[in-house]
């Protein structure tokens, strides 16, 4: 596995197994690679069903949890809801103690400029992303950001 896919955490016990950086999944593998396997096997699927399907919602912190949730509910119980330690994937993620207020202060300044609706498409597309990045980094982030804004208003 190519060392930018993956995820290094702080040693915690609510989220790896012991002794390990592997995740705790609800297919109870403990190894890397076949969990980095399953994982982008079984997201993929829920991304093509994402794709027919859009989750409705107003692009908010909840709606961004809701689509973590759906992605990932089959592979960890913690789908969807606020990390309380610390990742990183080549580069720190924002630290667990600061989501919260961090989401809250991103999603009101997507809301107060309007969802960049003054700007085209693409532009638009990439102002998103770069202030979701600050939240919840993933390469998969710019397709569903894609498809699940064009249901939304103000796309």
């Amino acid at each position: 596995m190519d060392n930018k896919y993956k995820y290094t955490y702080e040693k915690t016990t609510n989220y790896c197994y012991k002794d390990s950086d592997v995740l705790i999944n609800k297919l109870n593998i403990t190894n890397e690679k076949d969990l980095y396997d399953a994982e982008r096997g079984l997201v993929a699927l829920r991304t093509a069903w994402l794709n027919e399907e859009p989750i409705k919602g107003y692009f908010d912190f909840n709606h961004l949890k809701s689509i973590h949730k759906f992605l990932f509910q089959d592979i960890y119980r913690w789908a969807g809801d606020i990390r309380n330690c610390n990742i990183a994937k080549q580069d720190l993620f924002c630290l667990c103690e600061y989501i919260d207020s961090f989401a809250d202060d991103i999603f009101i300044k997507l809301k107060n400029e309007q969802y960049f609706t003054k700007y085209s498409y693409e532009v638009k597309l990439e102002k998103l992303c770069a202030v979701v990045n600050d939240v919840r980094p993933k390469s998969r982030k710019k397709i569903l950001i894609r498809k699940q804004c064009v249901s939304t208003s103000f796309f």
